[in-house]
């Protein structure tokens, strides 16, 4: 019995032994593994990565397994405060531990649910915030602003918002060094407002919305601003200094959605690079000239805007670069678009060459709809403005007063027909079939196509694009009077003759 106790004890010690061996072993191949020769700067990057799968919609199911793999990856993982430094308000336990992990790292805090997450322990650290986006309740909200105190030191992002509400919240807090500011229900003290790179406002009553001149302050003062957004401005004081002139050159998108004087006071005085984009959402009951007096408010010794295309719709007009592709809805080619609630396509035509030369257009997309609402005469002077006009896209429309326009005899030995440059003429677009085409207007087209032809003002292209009842036989008269016929029945096939 002794015997065998004693040989119990001795294989347990030789186990120990065994395993402290194998243990030794396993951890020398692991430093020879690839893996274990990085050095900890690249790990801390690998790192980052894993961190940033916290805040994806899909998290993984073992989230901070990295960690723990082995006694290195957990050092370096432990000893970077960088990989620490995102708070997710909702997740309180991470949250906590996060804190503590950072250290004195800069910090951004993020909240996604205003349902979920805890803010008491944000109040130590205020002077480590660097960012800040949140959505709260607005009794949480308020809690939080009143514990961090009036100004945060290092805070330079700033995303804000609360559930909508009749009354917009006043944190009562000052944003010198904030330089992407996002508020929504939410005001702060706008004369500390400056420097700022983004902008965007929104549910803000007319009580709370800073007045024009705070704004213009605001745009004065941030001369490297390349982005603003202010949804449904309506402040109470339309204001404006006349002879201030504030020069944006680096705005890259400005969009303003507000009543058509809260837009004038707005753009008064203010002048933008020639490849800034704005986007206007505003009721106009007369022409631009009302919004614009001063013509575009593009910088003159910065170049004029480049616009070769101009897109009208009943509701909306907008100004694209050159060279965009028919049809194109790239935000980065349209320098100008302009909504209203009401129809403005009329005030549009009569008042587009007052804000600049209609020579330089070489393209026209008339949207559906567009033709509606245009008196014949209007039409008329409107391209007689287009003498450069190359190509014409119509959607679905009324075709008879245009077709009639294109076709018209002019007085004039030089151009004897309206549009003289006019070389492709588009019908269709290829979201929408155009039903009865060939019943109601293939014979007013070919009877244009004729005139224009016997006037030497032929057109190179005519294409149909999802025009019903086109087809090569029912176009076969045309041949003589154009170069190329296009006809794209459906969205699958394209015939060329």
């Amino acid at each position: 019995m002794l015997d065998a106790r004693y040989d119990i004890s001795h294989l347990q010690a030789e186990e120990v032994f065994l395993a402290a061996a194998l243990s030794s072993v396993r951890s020398k191949l692991n430093e020879l593994q690839p893996m274990s020769q990085l050095p900890p700067e690249i790990l801390e990057e690998i790192f980052r990565i894993c961190v940033s799968w916290l805040y994806d919609y899909q998290k993984p199911k073992h989230p901070l397994a990295w960690t723990q793999v082995c006694s290195l990856w957990r050092q370096v993982s432990i000893n970077s405060s960088r990989l620490w430094q995102r708070i997710d308000l909702c997740d309180s336990r991470f949250a906590d531990e996060f804190l503590v992990r950072s250290k004195e790292a800069p910090l951004s805090v993020v909240s996604a649910s205003p349902l979920k997450a805890t803010t008491d322990s944000l109040t130590l650290h205020a002077s480590r915030l660097r960012s800040i986006d949140l959505f709260l309740l607005a009794d949480d909200m308020a809690h939080l602003f009143a514990r961090l105190g009036p100004l945060l030191p290092a805070l330079t992002r700033l995303s804000l918002k609360v559930p909508h509400q009749p009354s917009a919240l006043d944190i009562d807090l000052a944003v010198p060094l904030v330089r992407h500011l996002v508020l929504d229900s939410i005001t702060v003290k706008w004369n500390s407002c400056q420097d700022l790179v983004h902008l965007s406002l929104r549910g803000l009553d007319p009580e709370c919305c800073p007045s024009i001149t705070e704004l213009h302050d605001m745009f004065a003062s941030s001369p490297c601003l390349e982005y603003v957004r202010l949804e449904n401005m309506n402040p109470r004081n339309l204001h404006t200094d006349s002879a201030r002139s504030i020069n944006l050159i680096h705005l890259k998108d400005m969009i303003i959605s507000a009543p058509s004087s809260v837009v004038t006071a707005l753009l008064s005085g203010l002048y933008i690079g020639p490849h800034a984009r704005l986007q206007l959402y505003t009721s106009l009951n007369q022409g631009l000239y009302t919004i614009f007096p001063h013509g575009l408010p593009y910088l003159a010794s910065c170049g004029r805007p480049d616009i070769g295309t101009v897109r009208l719709s009943r509701h909306s007009a907008h100004l694209i670069c050159s060279g965009a592709p028919p049809w194109s809805e790239l935000s980065s080619k349209t320098l100008l678009s302009i909504s209203s609630a009401t129809p403005l396509i009329n005030g549009i035509c009569t008042s587009l060459d007052r804000l600049f030369s209609l020579s330089c257009v070489t393209k026209l997309e008339l949207n559906s709809g567009a033709l509606f609402d245009i008196p014949l005469k209007v039409l008329q002077s409107f391209f007689a403005g287009l003498s450069n006009l190359e190509t014409l896209l119509v959607a679905f429309n009324d075709l008879e007063a245009l077709l009639g326009v294109l076709k018209s005899v002019r007085v004039t030995k030089e151009t004897p027909m309206c549009l003289p440059c006019l070389r492709t003429l588009s019908f269709g677009k290829a979201s929408v079939v155009w039903h009865l085409f060939e019943e109601r207007w293939l014979a007013l087209v070919m009877e244009c196509v004729r005139t224009r032809h016997f006037h030497s003002s032929s057109l190179q292209t005519l294409e149909f694009i999802r025009c019903s009842g086109v087809s090569s036989i029912s176009t076969a008269h045309l041949k003589p009077f154009v170069d190329e016929i296009i006809i794209h029945p459906d969205r699958r096939s394209q015939n060329y003759f």
